[in-house]
């Protein structure tokens, strides 16, 4: 080869021979070299390993292929590479006289192979550099940087994985915390952030093995359930983050109480879609807000029936209201006394086109949290109105009426010019009346209503409040309001016969009621026995079906012209029902 040498060595590995090629390619003086062994000229470790090999098959007088090392030039002191091969020589006898073999310049290639590997390593370098942006590209994409959970794009990401797997089913929960909002505004931010982490920390404590924690919104997170879970294991786990959640977060210089609810939905392996998974837990977690907060619900074909139809009715409620099929039916309250009708109370049903008649507990719920109660409220404050004009151009005339008002309808600025406009000149009376939910406390919203509620007695309209004693409506409140009637609630009048304890309790709200010079009305009233109960109490005036059922416009206007109150049902002291009639304006 062009670029090869050829060496020897005698029996002491000292060389004896160079061909002159060698001193062209190295530059070598191969006088300098002659006589001396090849391990002190290299510019090398001779303890490395390769060395080691290379001396021990010199001294075994072993071939060998590929040696290479490294040396430096005398004349310039630049790097040469030196690959060599070798053959051992022995004489007719046997006997070791040294070896034979070639050199070969390999620098180009020692140079071209160190550019590749540092080129290599830069390129590796590089890459870990990309491999390290991904990951935190994918970190920052998945991950939600204040709890360090999965964030709402890992969720919908593993959800899509784990349906795609269809011999198992999995499980889903939505929690939600209950009292975030409230923590954030008026604790702050900080405060905020602290009591998401915790919760954050505790939903992974306690879902553990079992499952994956996203943070999908601001209080609100997931858990995914993998491996088939039970619907024990399930609703165990829902009811221990509820009361892990219920523990107090401790912040530098308060303790607060969040809790959590937390909707469950379990799935068969293909039985629902991501979107149908979803759907089912925030229906089971609005189920569980409905009934109180601070705790589980699990989805179930019933529930979810439910919620559908609900929705169902949601919306077809706008169209409704249009439509005008939210009518009153007024149910008649009763002078025990007099024997007399003293009023009625407006009650909203709806004339569903497809459902029949249906009673408030069937829609009333879903169109306060569509906000359309306050439409409703107006919409029977409207026909109501039309209805005693209808009776009073046939000469009947009602003492009074009573129409529910939701606090929202309340609130509207409007109501008092709408009531002037549509009942000024009449002779019934218009009594508003006032959920608990308005004054069932000091904390609520008294004070913001009481400009209406003085504009309204202004104008003649009597003020009564509803369910009194449910257990919401406070004594504070009442005074705050002072009504001009109190209505006891229906759960405390239906007891009052079998229950001294309630029994007293009643008495002790009507005496409370004359004492305030505020006229009381005793609701759901159902058997003689409660009227009888009640009368000897102190209260006079009743509303039940003991009386009459709610009646639509034409059944109550012959109750009113007929005075269809039954005997039996009036005062054991021979007080006979009125046999008059309400026609030309008697009462």
């Amino acid at each position: 080869m062009a670029s090869d040498w050829f060496w020897e060595t005698d029996s002491e590995h000292r060389f004896c021979y160079f061909s002159r090629r060698m001193e062209e390619v190295t530059k070598f003086d191969i006088s300098a070299l002659l006589g001396k062994k090849r391990d002190i000229i290299p510019n090398e470790n001779l303890s490395d390993p390769k060395w080691i090999k290379h001396r021990d098959d010199l001294k075994n007088h072993r071939p060998f292929r590929n040696f290479e090392y490294e040396m430096r030039r005398p004349h310039d002191g630049t790097l040469l590479w030196i690959r060599i091969a070798g053959e051992p020589q022995f004489d007719e006898s046997g006997r070791f006289t040294g070896y034979r073999g070639t050199g070969h310049d390999i620098t180009q290639e020692k140079v071209a192979m160190q550019r590749l590997e540092e080129s290599n390593a830069a390129l590796a370098a590089r890459n870990n550099e990309l491999d390290q942006a991904k990951k935190l590209i994918e970190k920052t994409a998945y991950e939600d940087p204040l709890t360090n959970l999965f964030n709402r794009r890992a969720f919908e990401r593993d959800m899509k994985q784990e349906l795609s797997d269809d011999r198992r089913g999995l499980g889903l929960l939505h929690v939600d915390l209950d009292r975030f909002k409230w923590v954030n505004d008026t604790l702050g931010h900080p405060a905020g952030d602290h009591v998401l982490k915790v919760s954050a920390q505790r939903l992974k404590d306690t879902v553990g093995e079992n499952g994956t924690v996203y943070r999908v919104g601001g209080d609100e997170f997931m858990v995914i359930l993998r491996r088939n879970p039970t619907v024990d294991l399930s609703t165990c786990l829902g009811d221990t983050i509820v009361s892990a959640m219920a523990e107090p977060f401790h912040l530098v210089t308060h303790q607060v109480t969040v809790g959590a609810s937390v909707g469950i939905v379990i799935a068969e392996a293909g039985e629902f879609d991501a979107g149908q998974l979803v759907n089912h837990a925030d229906a089971a977690l609005y189920e569980a807000k409905r009934s109180g907060r601070n705790e589980s619900c699990l989805s179930t074909p019933k529930l979810q029936a439910r919620i559908d139809d609900e929705r169902r009715l949601s919306r077809d409620i706008p169209g409704a209201l249009e439509r005008r099929e939210f009518v009153p039916f007024f149910q008649p309250q009763i002078d025990v006394v007099s024997g007399m009708v003293c009023g009625a109370e407006a009650l909203v049903r709806w004339k569903h086109p497809e459902r029949g008649l249906l009673q408030p507990i069937a829609f009333l719920r879903t169109a306060i949290e569509l906000g359309r109660i306050d439409q409703i409220d107006r919409l029977i404050l409207q026909t109501s109105t039309e209805v005693i004009d209808r009776f009073e151009c046939r000469g009947i005339a009602l003492p009074s009426l009573s129409i529910n008002v939701s606090e929202a309808r309340l609130a509207d600025p409007n109501l008092c010019k709408e009531i002037e406009s549509l009942w000024h000149g009449r002779r019934c009376q218009l009594a508003i009346e006032l959920l608990e939910t308005i004054y069932f406390d000091e904390s609520s919203g008294v004070d913001q209503f009481s400009d209406s509620l003085r504009r309204l007695r202004e104008m003649g309209v009597r003020i009564e409040t509803d369910d009194f004693g449910s257990g919401r409506a406070s004594i504070t409140g009442l005074l705050r309001i002072s009504p001009d009637r109190v209505k006891i609630d229906r759960t405390l009048i239906q007891k009052v016969v079998g229950s001294r304890k309630q029994r007293s309790l009643v008495k002790g709200i009507i005496d409370m009621c004359h004492a305030l010079d505020i006229d009381c009305i005793a609701e759901g009233v159902e058997t003689q026995a409660d009227v009888d109960a009640i009368v000897e109490l102190g209260c006079r005036k009743f509303q039940g079906f003991a009386f009459s059922a709610p009646l639509s416009e034409d059944d109550f206007e012959r109750y009113l012209t007929g005075q269809k109150i039954a005997p039996q049902l009036m005062l054991k002291n021979n007080i006979a029902p009125h046999k008059g009639s309400f026609a030309n304006g008697s009462h």
